[in-house]
């Protein structure tokens, strides 16, 4: 099979030759492998560079199965958080290379900044997501309008197309055009999670009308940057991610969920799988106490891609004629394991969650930038040569 073929049979839950594996990777550890510092990784005059260090590291390692997203790259700038630059940015982002609060070789780190008020939730509810950030651009005097976001849209679209086409001379599928978040992980990252809990129980019919308010917007934003590129913009595979990441079992009990989180996230899945996009449902924290309602996404819909928190083994219980799930080597494995432990670990859920079809190998979120080359390659390495079903 080709990569496209077996990445595709994952996702349908059709028999594939051997499981895919497609490393969930930035820039982060193609410079570090390079002997370079984490923060070039964030350094705007270094994305080209950045992503010539992930293609030298496929060519060295002899090649994976998909990129989760080209480099990065995303089609146009259709996460409308970056409108919140005319109130300090999305939250404490502190980069390295940036920040003196943090190294140069340490991954970014998020500080809790409030950005949203509770007077704001009426603003959005009357104006609508996207009529709210326009008027909070306006009253910052900002310099970012529509207009002004058209030469940066041309740009992002025009390095994703060539990211894009970078990946098909290699016969790589790229799985993700549009990278954004949930409705409710926009709120809590605006107001702070702290916040953002209190509101869920001070004020939850304001909470709930402003989630309402917002997620047609996201959800009609997506499916225009997916557009941009055409329609099959992703070499055969049309996907967008969604992170998600505060609104698990970890965070909230069920009863906040099926009011404040799932109903958002079912909703934009539906619509984009009606325009015939694959969602990745990058589920950062743990997950598996949400695991159950999956199953209301239509079949063949969605990849449940798990950063190895939430129990990947029960996922394909409960997912293995549903959905595709993608993940989960641990970070710390990456970073401080043994190749023996590596082999073993991948092997365990080839054996397990890749059984009969519907598993890609990949990382437990992104790939550390502190990870063991050696450990790298094996992941790599097992996924190719290790194929008990055939």
């Amino acid at each position: 099979m080709t990569s496209e073929e077996r990445i595709l049979a994952a996702i349908n839950l059709e028999p594939y030759d051997h499981v895919p594996v497609a490393p969930h990777i930035n820039a982060e550890y193609p410079f570090r492998h390079k002997g370079r510092i984490t923060a070039d990784a964030y350094n705007p005059e270094l994305i080209e560079e950045g992503f010539q260090a992930t293609l030298d590291l496929f060519e060295e390692v002899g090649g994976w199965d998909g990129a989760t997203l080209a480099g990065h790259a995303v089609p146009v700038a259709s996460d409308s958080l970056s409108f919140f630059r005319g109130r300090g940015g999305l939250g404490g982002y502190r980069y390295p290379g940036r920040s003196t609060m943090i190294s140069n070789d340490s991954s970014p780190q998020y500080e809790e900044t409030p950005l949203l008020s509770v007077e704001d939730y009426d603003d959005i509810i009357s104006l609508g997501w996207r009529g709210f950030l326009q008027k909070t651009t306006e009253d910052a005097d900002a310099v970012i309008s529509p207009e002004s976001m058209l030469p940066i849209a041309k740009v992002l679209t025009d390095r994703y197309n060539r990211f894009v086409e970078e990946w098909r001379r290699r016969g790589v599928p790229v799985m993700g055009g549009d990278l954004l978040i949930d409705p409710q992980m926009a709120l809590s990252l605006l107001r702070t999670l702290p916040q953002f809990t209190l509101d869920l129980y001070r004020r939850p019919d304001k909470v709930q009308a402003a989630l309402d308010a917002m997620v047609d917007d996201i959800t009609e934003d997506a499916i225009t940057a997916m557009r941009v590129s055409g329609p099959r913009p992703a070499n055969g595979i049309p996907g967008i991610m969604v992170a998600c990441e505060r609104g698990s079992g970890q965070y909230y009990n069920l009863k906040l969920f099926e009011r404040f989180v799932w109903p958002y996230i079912k909703k934009m899945v539906l619509a984009w799988a009606a325009e015939g996009y694959v969602t990745t449902l990058h589920f950062d924290t743990d997950w598996t106490l949400n695991l159950p309602y999956l199953l209301e996404l239509p079949p063949k819909s969605c990849i449940c891609e798990l950063d190895s928190t939430t129990d990947i083994f029960k996922a394909k219980e409960i997912l293995k004629d549903h959905m595709c799930i993608m993940g989960d080597v641990p970070p710390a494995l990456s970073s401080h394991g043994t190749p023996e432990e590596m082999e073993a670990y991948c092997k365990k859920l080839i054996d397990i969650v890749g059984k009969d079809t519907g598993f890609i190998l990949s990382n437990g979120c992104a790939v550390p930038p502190d990870t063991k080359d050696e450990n790298f390659k094996m992941m790599i390495d097992t996924a190719r040569n290790y194929y008990p079903y055939r």
